[in-house]
């Protein structure tokens, strides 16, 4: 789960002087050796970000507590023409969740906290929801605690700004309502991991990076890997991160956490390798904490999630499966273990267009061929050429589509090609493979849609992303009448962010006006809106007499946050303007 804000559908998630290690110990990943059939097809999985001029990733395959082969492709530092190697430093958004946890249980295991205990006992100024929050809820993301990055993009925040512990702590104890009751769902939270975070500085009197630099990285030999409480800390070899643009070129994305907790981790594949041999030895917290560590979550009604503490327990084509992706500004990171294959392969990548999960598994289907089940028909987005396709035929595709309710995928046309435009995203152009075929350039995804006759409107279409197909379905979408749409406006408060939204009609369409601008709202039901991000999906609150007095939220991660409407007039607002 990439902790970063997703809304949308369309997830997300060239050699350079490449360095090459052989079968090796864990400790050293520095050693060469010729490539072997395996080895050249795992270059090929990579070979389109295996150039200078582009950002790509490192690749470790583990075997048996050995390094087998690891390689870097393309470029760490554009600017400067850096080259990805096996030494290379990334940040590990996500999985460095895996890491908070293991402390979590270190501590458990010394009597120092029970997994059980009500998380304010350690962090009294969180808010008392009136049902008992338990630590071991927040490391299955089944708490109900809102995401934090969510909320502070509501609360007007740029995820480029410097966000420290302090600035998340303080918007996590603004809140009084939860997403839902503990317990009852799963639902990824980065809030979780970051009160987690606050229950290891206040049980062991030190701070995360302290904690896990004694007690995790030092006994592991793990020297190149630290949590990152600042985000201006110089890192030496590290990998700077880049998203590529719907033009198709690569832009700089900046990282600006002083946080810690559910991200912020720094480390290489060689010591990322040493981390995933003490699942198998239990040198560093003893076998019986990392079998603890890997039990599975339970939610009240019984039922099992596939959510441990910090690791996604599966199966793959027959196989177990020990998972974690993350991704921050455009880093990409997965580890993915088989361990009863002794077997793993680390992803540590910073283009933003790259799919380490996606790749760890294709990994696995050469080096695990023999040993895997027959993998199911799935689409593929294998390259295909852009075709040429009649102007005249592209309006029969344009129109709204709904994917879930409230959730809505727009389509429409540019001179001579499709955009589409997810609910909570900005538009993106989409390239035609086929007839009835479309791409996208920024993530591999395809919408294809019914064959209809001339002059006929598609009525389907189905959505292939990360094996998925995802029906789509042509919904017409009424505007409110202009009464109503006029009792929407107003100043609406939210008391748990410290903002206030501006809600006005501009040339009878309906805005929202956020402390970083406006956005427009798209009618998908009854009082009912969907829009860009950071909002998604917006409800007003109306008497039967007509008058709107409230709105809330739902953009995923954060639910039916409130606003109430207020008499004051925010400064910037479009009325006071």
């Amino acid at each position: 789960m990439l902790s970063r804000i997703v809304t949308a559908a369309f997830a997300a998630l060239y050699l350079s002087a490449p360095a090459v290690v052989a079968a090796q110990s864990v400790p050293s990943p520095a050693a060469t050796s010729s490539n072997g059939p395996l080895e050249r097809a795992v270059d090929q999985l990579f070979a389109r970000w295996a150039e200078p001029n582009s950002p790509g990733a490192v690749v470790a395959v583990l075997q048996d507590g050995k390094i087998i082969y690891s390689q870097g492709y393309g470029a760490a530092n554009l600017e400067y023409g850096v080259p990805n190697t096996p030494a290379t430093v990334f940040h590990l958004a996500s999985v460095s969740k895996q890491f908070t946890a293991f402390a979590i249980h270190l501590l458990a295991h010394e009597g120092k906290l029970s997994l059980d205990d009500d998380v304010r006992k350690y962090v009294p100024k969180l808010h008392d929801f009136g049902k008992l929050i338990t630590i071991r809820q927040l490391l299955h993301h089944t708490s109900g605690v809102r995401d934090q990055w969510n909320l502070l993009a509501l609360a007007g925040w740029r995820l480029d700004d410097e966000i420290t512990d302090d600035d998340v702590a303080r918007l996590l104890f603004q809140q009084t309502e939860l997403n839902f009751a503990p317990g009852d769902q799963f639902l990824y939270s980065n809030s979780g991991y970051t009160l987690l975070a606050m229950v290891v500085k206040q049980v062991s009197g030190q701070t995360l990076p302290e904690f896990a630099k004694e007690r995790i990285f030092e006994p592991l030999g793990m020297s190149h890997t630290h949590f990152q409480d600042k985000y201006s800390m110089i890192v030496k070899d590290r990998a700077y991160s880049y998203a590529r643009q719907p033009d198709g070129k690569y832009q700089y994305i900046a990282l600006t956490y002083s946080t810690v907790g559910p991200s912020s981790l720094f480390s290489t594949v060689g010591d990322l390798a040493r981390w995933d041999e003490n699942f198998y030895t239990g040198d560093v917290g003893g076998v019986t904490l990392l079998a603890e560590m890997q039990q599975k979550g339970k939610l009240n009604n019984g039922k099992n999630i596939n959510y441990a503490s910090g690791l996604s327990i599966g199966k793959y084509r027959g196989l177990r499966t020990v998972e974690h992706a993350g991704g921050d500004a455009a880093y990409r990171t997965n580890i993915l273990r088989f361990p009863d294959q002794h077997f793993s392969v680390v992803i540590l990548a910073n283009a933003g267009d790259l799919n380490p999960a996606a790749l760890s598994f294709k990994i696995a289907d050469l080096y695990l061929k023999e040993l895997l089940e027959p993998a199911p028909d799935k689409p593929t987005l294998d390259d295909k050429p852009e075709v040429a396709v009649d102007p005249k035929i592209l309006d029969a595709y344009v129109g709204d589509y709904e994917l879930r309710p409230g959730f809505i995928i727009s389509i429409s046309k540019d001179n001579d090609h499709l955009v589409t435009r997810a609910t909570g995203q900005p538009s993106f152009p989409m390239y035609a493979v086929s007839n009835t075929a479309f791409r996208l350039r920024v993530v591999p995804a395809e919408i294809v849609f019914d064959e209809v006759a001339s002059g006929g409107t598609a009525q389907n279409a189905v959505l292939h992303q990360n094996g998925a197909n995802l029906p789509l379905k042509r919904i017409t979408i009424s505007k409110p009448a202009a009464d109503r749409l006029k009792a929407y406006e107003g100043h609406y408060y939210s008391a748990e962010l410290g903002v206030i939204y501006d809600v006005f009609l501009r040339e009878d369409v309906l805005i929202v006006h956020t402390p970083r601008g406006d956005l427009d709202l798209q009618p998908v039901g009854v009082d009912a809106f969907s829009t860009g991000f950071p909002i998604g999906n917006l409800k007003f609150v109306c008497a039967d007499d007509g008058k709107c007095n409230a709105m809330s939220i739902d953009d995923g991660r954060v639910k039916q946050l409130r606003f109430d409407k207020t008499s004051l007039d925010p400064i910037g607002s479009k009325s006071a303007q």
